[in-house]
């Protein structure tokens, strides 16, 4: 029975940080694999007003950055989807479709204080176990007193991952393409020439 690991998110764009916690992810949780699943429509998103560019290129630009490692994929599944995305919805449907797999859900520690109100958190809590990355300088008292309380309301797995603390988003990488200054080694060089074809970010 293969353990996957499940990373979500807009990828917009994705660059070295999200490589660097799924490597990490499947070294220290002893995975097999690692599924990055970019958004279809994020209602959150949306709802905070950031730009997010079609599923398809965002799809595209992940692809091109695990090109060279054969335990990552992408799958397209949330692109496809009519609507808003879920992550229980998205866990389920892995589920049905590969029984035989054991999927983790990977994500920031800082998820654990509001998962809890993510729509159907029970059946999401049910599908997965979760792996919270955490920074060294966070408060692990208080996230093990969460995780506790998960726990008990939830019948919740959960186990934290320690994570070295980068200082880099997508929304630096899109500032820095939309005021034309380099995001070289910020992305696969595969990723930033991509963006460079397609001219993307630069009226953000």
């Amino acid at each position: 029975m293969s353990r996957i690991g499940i990373m979500g998110g807009t990828f917009n764009p994705i660059h070295i940080g999200h490589l660097m916690l799924a490597e990490q992810a499947l070294e220290s949780a002893h995975l097999d694999q690692i599924w990055m699943i970019p958004t279809g429509c994020s209602y959150l998103k949306t709802k905070e007003g950031i730009t997010v560019l079609p599923g398809t290129e965002r799809y595209d630009m992940v692809q091109l950055a695990i090109a060279d490692n054969d335990r990552f994929r992408c799958l397209d599944i949330e692109i496809k989807r009519p609507g808003d995305s879920y992550s229980y919805e998205t866990m389920e449907q892995l589920h049905r479709e590969y029984p035989d797999h054991l999927f983790y859900f990977i994500c920031g520690a800082d998820c654990l204080f509001t998962m809890e109100h993510w729509k159907c958190a029970d059946r999401l809590f049910a599908a997965c176990e979760i792996i919270a990355a955490v920074r060294g300088d966070a408060d692990r008292k208080g996230m093990q007193e969460k995780i506790r309380q998960l726990e008990e309301h939830f019948s919740a797995k959960i186990q934290l991952l320690s994570f070295r603390r980068i200082e880099l988003s997508s929304s630096e990488i899109r500032a820095r393409r939309s005021q034309g200054l380099s995001v070289r080694y910020l992305v696969p060089e595969a990723v930033r020439e991509y963006m460079e074809e397609k001219g993307l970010y630069l009226d953000e």
